[in-house]
């Protein structure tokens, strides 16, 4: 069969077929080397890359799509339940999955650190994933995106999304100020007080201290008073000796 014309009968096959196949099923289909088919799938993909109908390419499946130029109008006209807003730890789970698949609940979770479990299903529930067995373990699945995950993006292939490391170079992390010296609390400042207060402390002086020490002068104890005010020491036994003095000069006259 010529490549023209077996690529309108694979057009002809997906436009027909309710889910996405392989070359594989294809090639079957047709009794045609599977080579054979993959090279006119790529044709058609190339033919139909500016038309209304794209050829998606997932994973090796391939199905038939609007082109994402008018998914304007295709989402006003059928008011899909794809387009609604999903949730930031939806489309949070969903991103990791496009870029790890396929990916285990387990190493999703992992990468999150919070159970993932109601996101998995709200995105199995739309169609954007789907559940594949998983080689390693049989008890166990894998997830990775489908076809309807690129027809919501308007993609054409998995290898379209943008790449991870130029993503994570356009995302700047919001600024965290710095702690200055002036920023910081200086300890030898004492707290401001109210104006009444300050005003009764300025007026209110501090009664001077008086304080009393017991001393001995050639032999004899005597009281030393201490003036907080006039800093020189007056003793009671020069006191003493004055008014004795004074009483031998009357006695005298």
């Amino acid at each position: 069969m010529e490549q023209e014309q077996l690529a309108k009968t694979l057009e002809a096959l997906l436009f027909v077929a309710a889910k996405p196949f392989k070359a594989k099923e294809l090639a079957k289909i047709l009794e045609l080397d599977v080579k054979e088919i993959e090279t006119a799938l790529g044709a058609l993909c190339e033919l139909r890359k500016e038309s209304g109908i794209v050829v998606l390419n997932n994973n090796g499946e391939y199905q038939l799509s609007t082109n994402s130029a008018y998914s304007t109008q295709v989402k006003n006209f059928l008011n899909a339940e794809l387009r609604e807003k999903l949730t930031d730890a939806t489309v949070e789970v969903l991103a990791i999955i496009a870029y790890r698949q396929p990916i285990s609940k387990a190493e999703i979770e992992a990468i999150r650190g919070v159970n993932s479990q109601y996101s998995l299903r709200n995105l199995l529930m739309r169609g954007l994933i789907e559940k594949v067995s998983n080689p390693h373990d049989a008890r166990s699945f894998l997830y990775q995106t489908t076809t309807e995950f690129l027809m919501h993006l308007g993609l054409t292939n998995v290898s379209e999304l943008p790449e991870f490391e130029k993503l994570v170079a356009q995302i700047k992390l919001p600024d965290t100020p710095a702690i200055t010296n002036s920023a910081q609390p200086d300890k030898t400042t004492r707290p401001s007080m109210p104006p009444d207060i300050q005003e009764e402390q300025e007026i209110t002086q501090p009664e001077p201290i008086i304080e009393t020490q017991e001393t001995t002068i050639l032999g004899t104890p005597t009281e030393t008073i201490i003036d907080a005010e006039n800093t020189e020491p007056t003793t009671e036994t020069e006191e003493d000796d004055e008014l004795d003095d004074e009483d031998e000069d009357d006695e005298d006259k």
